[in-house]
């Protein structure tokens, strides 16, 4: 898995060279475990940036072609600031040819809770999938190319309600069907997530797949 990730990562990222320099934003919060995707890959990543910019790239036996430096900006209850903030700050001073920022997300269905890893050439926007919508790290915002990846690690009541009436609602439109019961849904659990019980031992194995594939493209 880890390599078909590295394959269609690199399709969305600029042409390789050698010394390009690379900023990993790990969004989310490590304490909240559906939530704590982009912290844990970040933890498994090779972060070279310092030693070559040290000692240059043959301290790493002439292997690292780019410079990777990551950071986890936590969420703003944490920090008082929104993330495009800090990340802004971040890429002024460093002057990253391209940041790929992880995050964990909502599922749209039930069958993709876990299973889907999504990559997009767009950027991202930290908290959308829950209603929790802050400023998105995009090109447009932070000056430079953004890759989004995400995992869907929780999905809302309304989803799995409809998932499991779809065949009784055959005859709706998808967006008529998503707005009934969403109306059927008492306000209380309109706003309910829901994740898998065995969350925390998957969340550490899609992390360590998405290092992997991450330190395949840019070792």
């Amino acid at each position: 898995i880890s390599g078909k990730l590295m394959e269609v990562l690199e399709g969305c990222l600029p042409e390789k060279e050698e010394g390009q320099s690379i900023l990993i934003i790990g969004l989310g919060n490590r304490n909240v475990t559906p939530d704590a995707l982009g912290p844990l890959v970040v933890e498994h990543l090779d972060i070279t940036r310092h030693l070559v910019k040290e000692y240059g790239k043959y301290a790493l036996d002439g292997e690292a072609d780019r410079l990777v430096s990551a950071v986890v900006p936590g969420v703003m209850g944490q920090t008082g600031m929104e993330t495009v903030e800090i990340v802004r700050g971040i890429v002024e001073e460093t002057e990253p040819d391209f940041v790929i920022a992880i995050d964990a997300l909502a599922a749209r269905s039930v069958r993709r809770l876990n299973r889907t890893i999504q990559i997009a050439d767009t950027g991202i926007a930290p908290g959308s999938g829950v209603g929790n919508h802050r400023i998105g790290l995009t090109e447009k915002n932070l000056q430079t190319k953004v890759i989004g990846i995400g995992v869907p690690t929780v999905v809302d009541a309304a989803t799995i309600v409809h998932d499991s009436m779809a065949h009784l609602l055959d005859a709706l439109e998808e967006a008529e069907r998503k707005e009934f019961l969403e109306e059927m849904i008492s306000p209380h659990l309109h706003t309910m997530f829901v994740t898998p019980k065995d969350v925390d031992e998957t969340v550490k194995y899609l992390s360590f797949t998405i290092s992997e594939g991450l330190n395949l493209a840019f070792c």
